[in-house]
């Protein structure tokens, strides 16, 4: 018996780690404590980067994800962030860029965003379509110490997590890289055909916080050209 309740405590609030290649998170509802944490594979500060992920929602003012957790002591040093249905907000360093989004809601949507540090250029692209590059914080680099929270940001220097802008959908086949990829490796990324090597969805640490839950994911998000759905 002694033995069990070791064994419960052991795994409670631990890292686990799943292929989750036919999984998505469900955030279901908007609440400060629904979060998950992400444990990247490689810690060192980033110079360049990629981060591609898939979503679905009915849009709205929200945090898809930020560099950190509630513990942090650094405001928002990498974010992304959805204003409305119109836009897309990329924060770094405290800046931002406001990149205009016209992708539809009710539908899965693909987004990688590429930086480079040594220019500052920074490119979107959303399902296919190429957004013109911006220059943002040349020279900054984005420490991962403390993990990256899906679903989260902070809405005001020293404040808690707000939740008028947590997450409420679902998010899946979330990598990142420490380069800068091709169109061509972005394009392959939509076709869950490239693994991240920071973070990869196919081999994820996470640790779920509040009320989010991993479900099936629907055909069409891993299997786009098959189009189901």
């Amino acid at each position: 018996m002694e033995m069990q309740v070791l064994y419960l405590l052991f795994f409670v609030g631990s890292t686990a780690q799943e292929y989750m290649a036919r999984s998505v998170f469900l955030f279901p509802r908007s609440s400060a404590d629904d979060y998950v944490v992400l444990k990247p594979m490689v810690t060192e500060p980033l110079n360049k980067l990629t981060v591609c992920f898939r979503s679905y929602t009915e849009g709205g003012r929200y945090a898809f994800f930020n560099t950190g957790t509630p513990e942090s002591q650094i405001y928002n040093p990498f974010v992304i962030f959805q204003q409305g249905s119109s836009y897309l907000n990329i924060y770094m360093n405290n800046t931002y860029v406001s990149i205009p989004d016209k992708a539809d809601v009710l539908e899965w949507i693909h987004r990688c965003v590429t930086w480079d540090s040594d220019t500052g250029v920074l490119q979107l692209r959303v399902n296919g379509k190429v957004y013109p590059r911006r220059v943002v914080n040349k020279g900054f680099s984005i420490d991962l110490q403390e993990g990256i929270s899906l679903g989260q940001m902070q809405m005001y220097y020293g404040t808690e997590w707000d939740p008028n802008t947590s997450f409420q959908g679902e998010i899946c086949d979330f990598h990142m890289w420490n380069r800068v990829l091709s169109l061509d490796d972005m394009r392959e990324a939509d076709h869950s055909g490239i693994d991240g090597n920071v973070i990869s969805w196919n081999r994820l640490n996470y640790i779920i916080n509040g009320e989010v839950i991993v479900q099936p994911k629907p055909m069409c998000t891993y299997s786009s050209r098959l189009g189901y759905c």
